[in-house]
């Protein structure tokens, strides 16, 4: 019997110490959301199909409206003996197209084929708009000569009256 009450205290005892673990950790933890804020981009999907020329490479026009910073893409293979590999080209990309390669191997390409495809391209989101704020001024005072402020004469009591 004492050995089951020793069992039980022992475990109650390591449930204790766990869960004072937890509750100290979970305190210590002021974290609120990513730090650095996560910065929002602008992305455009789509499917699409080409037909690639003799070494391989396809233009595709996207609607972006500016220079991808990154384009992922994912070749749609139709039929089970038509697989190949896609990859973008590097430095190809532009404001409204960027290129892909389809290859059958490393070495061999993918000459006069239709291809598809999807893809994604990502561009860096516009910064925030700035406001510039101005506040209105008072004029100066007119110092223009030969005007003068009026002034009302004023008489002081007379102490006997």
């Amino acid at each position: 019997m004492a050995l089951q009450v020793r069992t039980a205290l022992a475990a109650l005892g390591g449930a204790l110490v766990v869960t004072a673990g937890a509750v100290a950790f979970a305190g210590a933890s002021a974290a609120v959301g990513p730090a650095p804020a996560p910065i929002v981009q602008i992305v455009q999907a789509a499917q699409a199909t080409c037909v690639t020329d003799g070494n391989g490479f396809c233009t595709v026009t996207h609607a972006l409206g500016k220079v991808p910073e990154a384009v992922v893409v994912s070749a749609n293979t139709p039929g089970p003996f038509n697989a190949f590999m896609l990859n973008t080209v590097q430095g190809s990309f532009t404001a409204t197209t960027f290129q892909v390669r389809a290859m059958f191997t490393q070495t061999a390409p993918k000459t006069f084929g239709q291809i598809w495809f999807t893809y994604a391209a990502y561009g860096a989101a516009a910064p925030p708009p700035t406001t510039v704020t101005t506040t209105p001024t008072t004029p100066p005072a007119s110092t223009t000569p030969g005007m003068t402020t009026p002034t009302t004469p004023t008489t002081a009591p007379s102490a006997g009256t």
